[in-house]
């Protein structure tokens, strides 16, 4: 017997225990778990029996059993890795969670000191624009003084080397009246 046939013959055996019949359709289960309505279910002698039916040994029937089990830890397995890894993912949301409250808590705090400030600046912004206006008009004062100081300076030197000049003028008329 082939490996594939003898495949097929435990999975149709499989598909029997499921309740199916030969037709791959599910039938009704009688009170000794045997199907209804599947084909062969009755021999010449009126037994029912299906044609598939055969007498398992021990050690498959062991091997079925086994292969259950292990297919049962497995998804015991599976359920007890994924509810850790949702405890795990959980524990970390929550703490994600309480950080990110905190620090919208501290934004929103500093976000109302802020306007709090702002408040109070523009009410006091009239207050930094005359007092800007004063430093700056202090400041053409003082640029125009300066200014002024200077002219003055120029002014003054000029009034001297004119009054130099026409002196020495004067002294020169005088002296050449004199030798006159």
């Amino acid at each position: 017997m082939a490996w594939g046939k003898k495949q097929e013959e435990d999975e149709e055996d499989v598909d029997l225990e499921a309740g199916e019949g030969a037709t791959g359709k599910k039938t009704k289960m009688n009170k000794k778990g045997k199907g209804k309505g599947a084909e062969g279910d009755e021999d010449d002698s009126g037994n029912k029996k299906s044609k598939h039916e055969r007498h398992r040994s021990a050690t498959i029937t062991a091997l079925m059993e086994s292969r259950k089990q292990a297919s049962d830890q497995y998804a015991q397995a599976q359920k007890a890795e994924r509810a850790y890894l949702a405890k795990k993912h959980a524990a970390s949301a929550r703490s994600n969670y309480t950080e990110t409250k905190t620090h919208f808590a501290e934004a929103f705090s500093h976000l109302a000191a802020g306007f709090k400030g702002l408040w109070h600046v523009l009410r006091t912004l009239p207050h930094i624009v005359a007092h800007r206006r004063e430093e700056s008009r202090r400041e053409a004062e003082r640029a125009k003084r300066v200014r002024a100081e200077e002219r003055m300076k120029k002014l003054e030197e000029q009034l001297a080397r004119d009054t130099e000049r026409a002196a020495e003028e004067e002294r020169a008329e005088n002296e050449a009246a004199a030798k006159k």
